[in-house]
């Protein structure tokens, strides 16, 4: 009983394994200790040597803008708005009398030009060579008859005188004794004979057909061959002297314009710029009485002489085309004493900004005088001097400092620039 009980209380020594497995368990946690210390380690050593950033106040950086000098000056004001192309001229032409058709023009056809007292359609004459011939004879004869009642007036003078002699008589009586009403009805058959005979010749110089001024040819209705009636259209003409350009601008602009009252008196000049860049001149005409329906637009009318660039004593330029929408600057009235600004200079339609003596942003309201595309004219709000910011700036304020762009300085290591170059070819401080 002893012995057994001995044997159990004595610990069984660890076998070679386990020693091995507790040696290896002991290296893993001794090597993880020594690599957390080297990050730790290392962690202090860069945080100790990294680089700070010195903390400094915020520094304010003026905007740079560019100026622009002001001064009064006279400009004139140009009204500008767009206008289509219409003729100042148009006939439709037709045939006074009946016939075939038996030579034209070349010219005459769509898009043809012909000058004025041209012959473009002669129509067949023979006919009418004939009634000349016969109203010829007509007239021969009515002459003969009244020669020969010329000469039974004589005879009835002198039967009368014989047989009444100083008689009173009765007036009927002595009116038919003297064939007073015979000779009134051959004088009268002269007249008629002589006015169909000019008539005649009238209606042969009709199958000439000519025009009465130089003209295009808008659109053609005949041919060669062709029977044509009285008053049957043969073709739309239009001028080539001129054309009209109808121009819609604002009622309240009229006031700026010189309209002629009446005819003979000389209008405002323009200038009309068609679709491919060409110029030519103008002048306005007349104002019409109607406004437009849509845009209750006032209209004008402006005639350009030589519409086609055709005259031989004129530059040749690409012909106006009916129908084409052009651009037309009409020249106003001149202003004198007045500030001419960019318009992109205006801010908010009513304010502009200066640049102050000592640096800083003056926001100054204005009432523009005048306004177009491109400028505003100006009477009040300037002094002569002032220098106009035409820079654009994010948020502008009234007194926030500001740096000229020719005072700039160049960047660091950059060679000093000239005042051209810093403004991109525009010099600061220019004159308006």
């Amino acid at each position: 009983m002893m012995n057994r009980s001995t044997n159990e209380s004595t610990p069984t020594p660890p076998s070679p394994s386990d020693r091995l497995a507790i040696g290896r368990r002991l290296r893993q946690g001794i090597i993880g200790l020594l690599i957390i210390a080297a990050g730790i380690g290392g962690a202090a050593y860069f945080k100790k040597t990294a680089p700070h950033a010195d903390k400094r106040p915020p520094q304010t950086v003026a905007p740079l803008v560019e100026v622009t000098a002001v001064t009064p000056g006279s400009h004139q004001v140009v009204v500008s708005a767009m206008g289509t192309v219409i003729p100042a001229r148009s006939l439709s032409l037709e045939s006074r009398v009946t016939g075939e058709v038996i030579r034209m023009h070349p010219e005459f056809q769509t898009g043809g030009l012909l000058k004025a007292g041209e012959e473009v359609l002669q129509i067949d004459r023979q006919d009418y060579e004939l009634a000349v011939i016969q109203a010829e004879s007509a007239v021969v004869e009515a002459e003969y008859a009244l020669q020969l009642e010329e000469g039974r007036q004589e005879i009835a003078r002198r039967e009368w005188a014989i047989l009444n002699g100083d008689q009173p008589a009765d007036a009927l009586d002595k009116e038919l004794a003297l064939r007073r009403p015979h000779l009134r009805k051959a004088q009268a058959d002269l007249a008629a004979a002589r006015a169909h005979l000019k008539q005649a010749r009238i209606d042969r110089e009709r199958t000439r057909i000519t025009i009465p001024f130089n003209a295009i040819v808008r659109s053609r209705s005949v041919e060669v061959g062709s029977q044509v009636t009285t008053q049957e259209k043969l073709a739309d003409l239009v001028g080539t002297d001129a054309y009209w350009i109808e121009v819609s601008i604002p009622v309240d602009r009229l006031a700026w314009i010189t309209i002629p009252r009446q005819t003979g008196e000389t209008g405002a000049p323009a200038r009309v710029r068609n679709q491919n860049g060409y110029v030519v001149s103008g002048r306005v005409i007349r104002l019409l009485s109607d406004l437009e329906n849509e845009g209750r637009m006032a209209r004008l009318l402006v005639e350009v002489q030589n519409p086609l660039g055709r005259d031989p004593g004129e530059t040749p330029h690409t012909p106006l085309i009916l129908g084409e929408y052009v651009r037309v600057d009409i020249q106003g009235r001149v202003l004198d004493d007045v500030f001419r600004i960019p318009r992109t200079a205006l801010r908010d339609n009513a304010r502009i900004w200066l640049a102050n003596e000592n640096g800083t942003l003056e926001v100054r309201s204005v009432e523009p005088l005048w306004r177009d595309a491109e400028y505003v004219l100006l009477r009040e709000g300037f002094a002569v001097g002032d220098r106009l910011i035409t820079s654009d700036l994010t948020a502008a304020v009234d007194g926030m400092a500001i740096r000229l762009l020719a005072d700039s300085p160049p960047p660091s290591g950059a060679p000093e620039k000239s005042s051209t170059e810093k403004t991109g070819g525009q010099t600061p401080g220019k004159t308006l």
